[in-house]
């Protein structure tokens, strides 16, 4: 006997349809698959439609309970020869390491008109195997068995036995001969598909018997408005209804505010899609398709309500079947492009990354975004073959490159939850990268933190593997939706990039402000960051002054092929990538926190730890006779305005020509830090007659070019009359500080300047004794009432000696009243010299 064989058209509409179902031929004892649709595939969870038909003529049971294979099979063979109803549940589940489904499968023979008889199966997902379920379902079962089976076969066959309404098969026939009244009848036809909105949570608290309860009183409801004929339970929380289009929305927003009242109050929302055939006339399990598409646009809509299908999404939904029938073309005929868009380092404006990104060039769709088919790609679980094929073309871009003559930069490539789901898409990479005979360094991985949030310990496993083997992993579009802070300090990434939507606000002081702190986190942590979106000159000097590490964006470049990169070499308009060789100094200078004074010590438990960590700062560089500022933070630019007049930029100057004759010792240590690579402190008369005390140490030198970094700290500012004092050091904190305190740890006398937020100075306020018992009474009228209790226990004498000890410094953060309102500050304490004074900062 040979394989039957629909035509090309009828085929294809076969495997199309969303409906779960198969089409089996049996040839010579052997069940023979025919046709397998889409909604079989998405059931079973095949990403490739070949596979599943290997499965099905090979090893049909493979992902079905060991204990039900038996059953099954001696009811498909009895299905198979003789011609018995089909109607069983089982056990499956759709990949290895998956909770087990209970699958419904409904079978019955068709004879073609050239005399093959050929098997429909229709498969039901009744929710995941659990023991109540179980239970439930062999109870119903043995029921079913007992009573309606024997008595009446083709009534069990025709009707759904929880609901009474026709099942899908019986209901799709008598859909056809209900739309051919309504049109005798002068009027126009339409087919629903309904859906509650929450059913699996709704089981999982009320349990499946309610549900069931649930599912019976919506269908009596429908009943009485369609009649029983007119509608359908296709499965698990699915109904369909043929109906007339006239009148339609009065009889659903009825049926709406009927359904908040069945089964006792304890109901869901109802979806509703519709298909009106005066679109198109097509057949009932196709419109229940496109009723379906109109219905699944409504799922996060906490309402009940109803949405017409439309041009819009017969458009949408032929062009997600096109891009998933033509990816594998489209790699091998390289429709797929690879566009690049740079990644500029801050501290020297030269493209220090690149990001490899996708586009569709297609010949009869023409040009698609990312935003085309990404998304339909990730949904259809093929987006890996995409990132693969991105990883390759990268790889064929360094060659490329190699052959230019031109440096090469790290190259990033996305990846999406989608790819460690559906392959070892570590391991795809990793063969890839090696087979090519590059360095895994000119690799970056770039997740999404929506991608970490699901299933948060597999990807962070993922994350180490890739980390192990010597990939860099950077966090994507931080701060686009919910930013959990704990993934930070849980996963193991290089940099956070962070979203282009901190730029599309950038004029809003808010959004200034919340990006200032996360750079210093980022920093804090010892991670690099990359800006998205930045288009203009203003939003490069503010994200330079807060210490982003790394810039991307249309000021410099939009997205552009390899060829056009090297064609901007050949017109003298590139950018210019940094030098591999200087990677490293830059990476260097680039990192270090200019709010973290740590980053002067070589060692812990080095005599810088007792300072603060916002004291003036600046990395210098430099080369011969010119210096050059390269990183500052706020507090060194207001230093270098306050005592030198000096508006500081990042050109670099001869400072044997241009540097204020005053800072001639200063300049003879720092040449001799470079010289030797020692620490050094010194003593500089400033031009008000007041000494400032600099810590200076070398950080790195370019080899390439021989110029030499040094990091330079502002220690302390006194004049002769009060030596050592603090106030003036206060100055120079005024815009970071709200409050200090220098305490006797002995006597618990203490002296405390203040400020208020934002303003010039630090006016000495009073001195006094007891501090620790002071600051317990001062609490409650100063500290929001919800951190009074948290702050009283912790910030006691000892508990604040115990943490300088075990750690060099006590942190604590909390809410403190400031003009009517609060604001969130954070207090350190750090030992000074003597061992038996603190200083304390609040700011």
């Amino acid at each position: 006997m040979e394989k039957y064989q629909f035509d090309n058209v009828e085929q294809s509409l076969l495997e199309k349809s969303m409906i779960p179902f198969a089409v089996y031929q049996y040839i010579d004892k052997h069940v023979v698959s025919i046709v397998l649709s889409n909604g079989f595939c998405n059931l079973f969870g095949y990403n490739d439609k070949s596979k599943a038909y290997y499965d099905m003529d090979n090893n049909m049971y493979v992902n079905v309970h060991p204990d039900d294979i038996a059953r099954i099979s001696d009811a498909a063979v009895r299905f198979a020869i003789y011609d018995e109803k089909y109607d069983e549940f089982y056990r499956s589940k759709k990949m290895e390491g998956e909770d087990y489904h209970i699958i419904h499968a409904l079978g019955e023979h068709v004879v073609t008109e050239s005399g093959v008889r050929l098997a429909y199966v229709w498969y039901i997902d009744e929710g995941p195997c659990t023991e109540d379920y179980v239970k439930y379902r062999r109870e119903l079962i043995e029921f079913f068995t007992e009573t309606m089976y024997k008595k009446n076969t083709s009534r069990v066959s025709g009707f759904d036995n929880l609901t009474g309404l026709p099942a899908m098969t019986y209901f799709f026939e008598l859909a056809v001969k209900r739309k051919d009244q309504i049109l005798e009848s002068g009027e126009r036809p339409a087919m629903l598909f309904l859906d509650f909105a929450g059913m699996k949570y709704f089981n999982r608290k009320n349990g499946f018997a309610e549900g069931d309860k649930l599912l019976q009183a919506f269908a009596r409801i429908l009943a009485e408005y369609f009649g029983n004929e007119n509608c359908s339970r296709l499965g698990q929380d699915h109904f369909a209804v043929v109906t007339q289009e006239e009148g339609l929305e009065d009889t659903l927003n009825r049926l709406f505010e009927d359904c908040k009242h069945i089964n006792d109050g304890k109901t869901l929302y109802i979806h509703v899609g519709i298909y009106c055939h005066s679109i198109e006339d097509v057949g009932a399990s196709t419109a229940c398709d496109k009723a379906k598409l109109a219905c699944d646009a409504l799922k996060n809509t906490y309402s009940s309500c109803f949405n017409y299908y439309d041009e819009t999404m017969k458009n949408a939904e032929d062009r997600k079947q096109y891009i998933i029938a033509n990816i594998d073309k489209a790699i091998e005929n390289k429709w797929i492009c690879v566009y690049y868009q740079p990644i500029v380092r801050a501290v020297n404006g030269r493209v220090c990354d690149e990001e490899a990104l996708a586009r569709w060039i297609d010949p009869e769709k023409g040009f698609m975004s990312p935003a085309d088919f990404i998304p339909v790609l990730e949904e259809a679980q093929l987006i890996y073959k995409l990132d693969l094929c991105i990883l390759d073309n990268v790889i064929e871009k360094i060659r490329f490159m190699e052959e230019k003559g031109m440096f090469i930069v790290p190259q990033s490539i996305n990846l999406s939850r989608s790819d460690f789901d559906t392959c070892d898409i570590v391991e795809e990479i990793r063969k890839r990268v090696d087979a090519a005979g590059i360095g895994r360094d000119y690799i970056t991985i770039e997740i999404t933190e929506s991608v970490i949030g699901k299933d948060f310990e597999f990807i962070k496993e993922q994350i180490h593997r890739f980390k192990e083997l010597g990939f860099s992993v950077w966090m994507d579009d931080f701060g686009s939706g919910y930013s959990s802070l704990d993934v930070l300090q849980s996963v193991e990434f290089d940099l956070i990039k962070f979203d282009m939507s901190f730029m599309r606000e950038f004029e809003e002081e808010s959004s200034r402000v919340i990006l200032s702190e996360l750079m210093k986190m980022t920093a804090f942590l010892g991670l690099d960051s990359v800006c998205e979106g930045v288009e203009t000159k203003e939003q490069v000097r503010f994200l330079r002054e807060i210490g982003c590490s790394k810039l991307q964006g249309y000021y410099y470049a939009k997205p552009i092929t390899k060829e056009q990169i090297v064609e901007r070499y050949e017109k003298g308009i590139q950018i210019g990538f940094e030098n591999p060789e200087e990677s490293h100094y830059f990476e260097t200078i680039g990192r270090v926190n200019l709010h973290d004074l740590a980053v002067i010590s070589l060692e812990n438990g080095s005599e810088m730890n007792n300072f603060f960590n916002t004291l003036p700062m600046a990395i210098i560089e430099i080369q011969g006779n010119n210096i050059r500022f390269a990183r500052t933070n706020q507090s060194y630019r207001d230093f270098m305005k306050r005592y030198f007049g000096v508006e500081l930029s990042n050109e670099a100057i001869n400072y044997l020509e241009n540097m204020h004759e005053a800072a001639g010792d200063f300049m003879s240590v720092i040449l001799n830090c470079c010289e030797e690579g020692k620490r050094a402190f010194i003593d500089e008369m400033l031009p008000d007659n007041s000494t400032v005390h600099y810590f200076v140490r070398r950080l790195i030198e370019n080899e390439k070019n021989g110029t030499i970094a040094v990091v330079v700290a502002v220690l302390t500012i006194f004049d002769s009359v009060q030596g050592d004092s603090y106030s003036n050091i206060a100055k120079a904190l005024a815009s970071d500080y709200v409050h200090l305190y220098y305490v006797d740890l002995e006597t618990e006398e203490f002296i405390e300047y203040s400020s208020g937020v934002g303003e010039e100075d630090l006016a000495l306020e009073r001195h006094g004794k007891n501090f620790f018992s002071e600051s317990k009474k001062d609490a409650p009228f100063y500290i929001h009432p919800d951190d009074i209790d948290a702050f009283i226990e912790s910030f006691t004498k000892s508990n604040v000696i115990r943490e300088i000890n075990q750690k060099g410094n006590y942190v604590i953060s909390y809410r403190l009243k400031s003009n009517g309102g609060y604001i969130n500050v954070n207090l350190k304490a750090t030992r000074m010299n003597d061992g038996r004074h603190i200083v304390i900062g609040v700011n």
